[in-house]
Protein backbone atom coordinates (compact mmCIF):
# COMPACT_ATOMS: atom_id res chain seq x y z
CA UNK A 1 0.00 0.00 0.00
CA UNK A 2 1.53 3.33 -1.03
CA UNK A 3 1.24 6.63 0.88
CA UNK A 4 -1.77 7.82 -1.08
CA UNK A 5 -3.79 4.65 -0.52
CA UNK A 6 -2.80 4.35 3.15
CA UNK A 7 -3.83 7.99 3.65
CA UNK A 8 -7.15 7.37 1.97
CA UNK A 9 -7.72 4.22 4.02
CA UNK A 10 -7.00 6.10 7.26
CA UNK A 11 -9.01 9.22 6.55
CA UNK A 12 -11.83 7.55 4.65
CA UNK A 13 -13.08 5.81 7.79
CA UNK A 14 -12.49 8.75 10.11
CA UNK A 15 -15.04 11.27 8.94
CA UNK A 16 -18.48 10.05 8.02
CA UNK A 17 -19.46 13.30 6.33
CA UNK A 18 -16.10 14.28 4.85
CA UNK A 19 -15.86 14.97 1.13
CA UNK A 20 -13.52 12.35 -0.37
CA UNK A 21 -14.99 12.38 -3.87
CA UNK A 22 -12.12 14.20 -5.54
CA UNK A 23 -9.29 11.97 -4.42
CA UNK A 24 -6.85 11.46 -7.24
CA UNK A 25 -3.51 12.66 -8.49
CA UNK A 26 -2.14 16.10 -7.55
CA UNK A 27 -3.35 18.80 -7.62
CA UNK A 28 -6.88 17.33 -7.39
CA UNK A 29 -6.55 15.70 -4.00
CA UNK A 30 -9.09 16.74 -1.37
CA UNK A 31 -6.84 15.00 1.13
CA UNK A 32 -3.07 15.16 0.86
CA UNK A 33 -0.02 14.63 2.98
CA UNK A 34 3.19 16.52 2.75
CA UNK A 35 6.31 16.32 4.81
CA UNK A 36 6.65 19.10 7.39
CA UNK A 37 9.96 18.06 8.88
CA UNK A 38 10.73 16.43 12.16
CA UNK A 39 9.68 17.95 15.42
CA UNK A 40 11.38 17.96 18.76
CA UNK A 41 11.11 15.13 21.28
CA UNK A 42 13.14 15.91 24.39
CA UNK A 43 14.63 12.40 24.44
CA UNK A 44 16.06 12.81 20.95
CA UNK A 45 13.42 10.86 19.03
CA UNK A 46 11.74 12.38 16.00
CA UNK A 47 8.30 11.97 14.50
CA UNK A 48 7.27 12.86 10.96
CA UNK A 49 4.33 15.27 10.80
CA UNK A 50 1.95 15.51 7.84
CA UNK A 51 -0.83 17.85 6.80
CA UNK A 52 -4.34 16.48 6.29
CA UNK A 53 -6.76 18.64 4.31
CA UNK A 54 -10.43 17.63 4.32
CA UNK A 55 -13.96 18.93 4.13
CA UNK A 56 -15.98 18.61 7.33
CA UNK A 57 -19.63 19.72 7.42
CA UNK A 58 -18.96 21.67 4.27
CA UNK A 59 -16.00 23.53 5.77
CA UNK A 60 -12.36 23.14 4.83
CA UNK A 61 -10.02 22.03 7.59
CA UNK A 62 -6.28 21.50 7.51
CA UNK A 63 -4.48 19.74 10.35
CA UNK A 64 -0.80 19.06 10.87
CA UNK A 65 -0.46 15.78 12.74
CA UNK A 66 1.42 12.52 13.14
CA UNK A 67 0.15 8.96 13.44
CA UNK A 68 0.37 9.02 17.23
CA UNK A 69 -2.47 11.57 17.37
CA UNK A 70 -4.88 9.35 15.43
CA UNK A 71 -6.92 8.32 18.48
CA UNK A 72 -7.50 11.91 19.53
CA UNK A 73 -8.38 12.84 15.95
CA UNK A 74 -11.00 10.07 15.79
CA UNK A 75 -12.52 11.07 19.11
CA UNK A 76 -13.03 14.68 18.06
CA UNK A 77 -13.94 14.36 14.38
CA UNK A 78 -15.50 10.89 14.11
CA UNK A 79 -17.08 10.43 17.53
CA UNK A 80 -17.78 14.19 17.71
CA UNK A 81 -17.30 13.96 21.45
CA UNK A 82 -17.40 17.77 21.83
CA UNK A 83 -20.39 18.44 19.59
CA UNK A 84 -22.42 20.42 22.13
CA UNK A 85 -23.81 23.04 19.73
CA UNK A 86 -27.40 22.00 20.44
CA UNK A 87 -26.90 22.84 24.13
CA UNK A 88 -26.41 26.57 23.49
CA UNK A 89 -28.57 29.53 22.58
CA UNK A 90 -26.87 31.87 21.96
CA UNK A 91 -23.61 30.24 20.90
CA UNK A 92 -20.51 30.58 23.12
CA UNK A 93 -18.26 33.52 22.29
CA UNK A 94 -15.43 32.80 24.77
CA UNK A 95 -14.04 29.27 25.01
CA UNK A 96 -11.27 28.16 27.35
CA UNK A 97 -9.48 25.00 26.16
CA UNK A 98 -7.59 23.38 29.05
CA UNK A 99 -5.36 20.66 27.64
CA UNK A 100 -5.22 21.91 24.07
CA UNK A 101 -2.80 19.21 22.83
CA UNK A 102 -2.32 20.03 19.11
CA UNK A 103 -5.61 21.89 18.70
CA UNK A 104 -8.20 19.34 17.58
CA UNK A 105 -10.71 20.52 20.20
CA UNK A 106 -10.30 24.23 19.51
CA UNK A 107 -10.41 23.72 15.74
CA UNK A 108 -13.58 21.63 16.09
CA UNK A 109 -15.26 24.23 18.33
CA UNK A 110 -14.26 26.98 15.90
CA UNK A 111 -16.27 25.25 13.18
CA UNK A 112 -19.44 24.81 15.25
CA UNK A 113 -19.05 28.18 17.02
CA UNK A 114 -17.47 30.37 14.31
CA UNK A 115 -17.74 33.63 16.28
CA UNK A 116 -15.87 32.29 19.31
CA UNK A 117 -12.50 33.43 20.60
CA UNK A 118 -10.23 30.97 22.40
CA UNK A 119 -7.67 30.76 25.16
CA UNK A 120 -5.74 27.48 24.92
CA UNK A 121 -3.51 26.04 27.65
CA UNK A 122 -1.06 23.24 26.80
CA UNK A 123 1.87 22.02 28.93
CA UNK A 124 3.69 19.48 26.73
CA UNK A 125 6.42 21.34 24.80
CA UNK A 126 6.32 18.69 22.05
CA UNK A 127 2.74 19.64 21.20
CA UNK A 128 3.10 23.40 21.10
CA UNK A 129 4.50 23.78 17.55
CA UNK A 130 1.67 21.72 16.05
CA UNK A 131 -0.90 23.46 18.27
CA UNK A 132 0.15 26.86 16.97
CA UNK A 133 0.34 25.51 13.43
CA UNK A 134 -3.18 24.06 13.51
CA UNK A 135 -4.74 27.16 15.03
CA UNK A 136 -3.10 29.25 12.32
CA UNK A 137 -4.01 26.92 9.46
CA UNK A 138 -7.68 27.10 10.47
CA UNK A 139 -7.71 30.82 11.33
CA UNK A 140 -8.73 30.21 14.94
CA UNK A 141 -8.60 33.41 17.01
CA UNK A 142 -6.72 32.16 20.07
CA UNK A 143 -4.36 33.08 22.87
CA UNK A 144 -1.96 30.19 23.54
CA UNK A 145 -0.62 29.77 27.08
CA UNK A 146 2.42 27.50 27.38
CA UNK A 147 2.10 25.57 30.62
CA UNK A 148 -0.22 23.47 32.73
CA UNK A 149 -3.42 24.53 34.45
CA UNK A 150 -3.87 24.04 38.17
CA UNK A 151 -5.43 25.40 41.34
CA UNK A 152 -2.27 27.34 42.24
CA UNK A 153 0.42 29.02 40.15
CA UNK A 154 3.98 27.72 40.27
CA UNK A 155 5.96 24.93 38.65
CA UNK A 156 5.47 21.17 38.58
CA UNK A 157 6.96 18.15 36.86
CA UNK A 158 5.12 17.05 33.73
CA UNK A 159 5.57 13.32 33.25
CA UNK A 160 5.66 12.08 29.67
CA UNK A 161 6.40 9.08 27.48
CA UNK A 162 6.39 8.42 23.77
CA UNK A 163 2.70 9.29 23.37
CA UNK A 164 2.27 13.09 23.43
CA UNK A 165 -1.49 12.83 24.05
CA UNK A 166 -1.27 11.54 27.62
CA UNK A 167 1.37 13.56 29.49
CA UNK A 168 0.30 14.22 33.08
CA UNK A 169 1.36 16.29 36.05
CA UNK A 170 3.29 14.56 38.79
CA UNK A 171 1.09 13.63 41.73
CA UNK A 172 -2.03 12.77 39.76
CA UNK A 173 -1.31 9.04 39.76
CA UNK A 174 -2.04 8.92 36.04
CA UNK A 175 0.05 6.86 33.62
CA UNK A 176 3.34 5.08 34.29
CA UNK A 177 5.58 7.51 32.39
CA UNK A 178 9.36 7.35 32.41
CA UNK A 179 10.45 10.96 31.78
CA UNK A 180 9.61 14.40 33.12
CA UNK A 181 10.13 18.07 32.40
CA UNK A 182 9.43 21.06 34.64
CA UNK A 183 6.56 23.22 33.40
CA UNK A 184 4.94 26.44 34.53
CA UNK A 185 1.52 26.06 36.17
CA UNK A 186 -1.03 28.83 35.79
CA UNK A 187 -4.60 29.26 37.04
CA UNK A 188 -7.91 29.92 35.34
CA UNK A 189 -8.20 33.46 36.78
CA UNK A 190 -4.74 34.29 35.42
CA UNK A 191 -5.64 32.92 31.99
CA UNK A 192 -8.87 34.94 31.97
CA UNK A 193 -6.92 38.05 32.93
CA UNK A 194 -4.40 37.39 30.16
CA UNK A 195 -7.21 36.98 27.61
CA UNK A 196 -9.02 40.08 28.90
CA UNK A 197 -12.17 38.12 29.85
CA UNK A 198 -14.47 38.65 32.82
CA UNK A 199 -16.34 35.40 32.15
CA UNK A 200 -16.08 32.24 30.03
CA UNK A 201 -19.00 30.73 28.12
CA UNK A 202 -17.52 27.23 27.78
CA UNK A 203 -14.57 25.49 29.42
CA UNK A 204 -13.24 22.31 27.83
CA UNK A 205 -11.13 20.23 30.26
CA UNK A 206 -8.91 17.32 29.24
CA UNK A 207 -5.96 17.49 31.63
CA UNK A 208 -5.07 13.83 32.25
CA UNK A 209 -6.13 13.40 35.84
CA UNK A 210 -5.57 16.92 37.19
CA UNK A 211 -9.27 17.80 36.97
CA UNK A 212 -10.14 17.16 40.63
CA UNK A 213 -7.37 19.42 41.94
CA UNK A 214 -8.46 22.12 39.50
CA UNK A 215 -12.13 21.95 40.47
CA UNK A 216 -11.78 21.29 44.21
CA UNK A 217 -9.42 24.08 45.33
CA UNK A 218 -9.52 27.87 44.90
CA UNK A 219 -12.41 27.35 42.53
CA UNK A 220 -14.36 30.62 42.81
CA UNK A 221 -13.67 31.18 39.12
CA UNK A 222 -16.43 28.65 38.44
CA UNK A 223 -18.92 31.40 39.26
CA UNK A 224 -17.79 33.11 36.03
CA UNK A 225 -18.23 30.02 33.82
CA UNK A 226 -21.33 29.17 31.82
CA UNK A 227 -20.71 25.55 30.79
CA UNK A 228 -18.14 22.77 31.11
CA UNK A 229 -17.32 19.84 28.84
CA UNK A 230 -14.67 17.50 30.15
CA UNK A 231 -13.08 14.09 30.04
CA UNK A 232 -13.14 12.37 33.42
CA UNK A 233 -10.09 10.23 34.15
CA UNK A 234 -10.01 7.11 36.36
CA UNK A 235 -8.22 8.72 39.33
CA UNK A 236 -11.49 10.43 40.29
CA UNK A 237 -15.23 9.92 39.88
CA UNK A 238 -18.05 11.96 38.42
CA UNK A 239 -19.74 11.91 41.82
CA UNK A 240 -16.73 13.50 43.50
CA UNK A 241 -16.42 16.13 40.77
CA UNK A 242 -20.11 16.96 41.02
CA UNK A 243 -19.62 17.54 44.73
CA UNK A 244 -17.15 20.31 43.89
CA UNK A 245 -19.27 21.72 41.07
CA UNK A 246 -22.73 21.65 42.68
CA UNK A 247 -22.27 24.87 44.71
CA UNK A 248 -21.77 26.70 41.40
CA UNK A 249 -24.87 25.30 39.71
CA UNK A 250 -23.23 22.52 37.67
CA UNK A 251 -24.15 18.83 37.38
CA UNK A 252 -22.02 16.71 35.05
CA UNK A 253 -23.84 14.19 32.86
CA UNK A 254 -22.43 11.73 30.33
CA UNK A 255 -22.25 13.33 26.92
CA UNK A 256 -22.44 11.44 23.64
CA UNK A 257 -21.34 7.87 23.01
CA UNK A 258 -17.72 8.36 22.02
CA UNK A 259 -14.74 6.25 23.02
CA UNK A 260 -13.78 8.62 25.84
CA UNK A 261 -15.81 9.36 29.02
CA UNK A 262 -16.85 12.92 28.21
CA UNK A 263 -19.28 14.80 30.49
CA UNK A 264 -21.17 18.07 30.11
CA UNK A 265 -22.71 20.58 32.51
CA UNK A 266 -24.34 23.93 31.84
CA UNK A 267 -25.76 26.63 34.08
CA UNK A 268 -29.08 28.20 33.29
CA UNK A 269 -27.43 31.63 33.59
CA UNK A 270 -24.14 33.21 34.65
Amino acid sequence: MNLFHSTRAFCGVCLEDADFRNLGRPPGWSIYFHYLGRWYDRRGATMPAKNIVFSYRGKRLELAMAETYKGSFLGVFKDQEYDCAAQFEPAPRRILDLGGNIGFGSVFFSKIFPEAKFAVVEPDPRNLPLLRKNLGLNRVSATVIEGAIGSAAGTLALRFGTNPTCSSLAGTGMHDLSHSVTVTVTTVPKVMEQAGWDHVDLVKIDIEGAEEDLLAHDNQWLARVGAIIMEVHPNTTVERLNGHLAPFGFFLERFGAGREPVYFAKKKSL
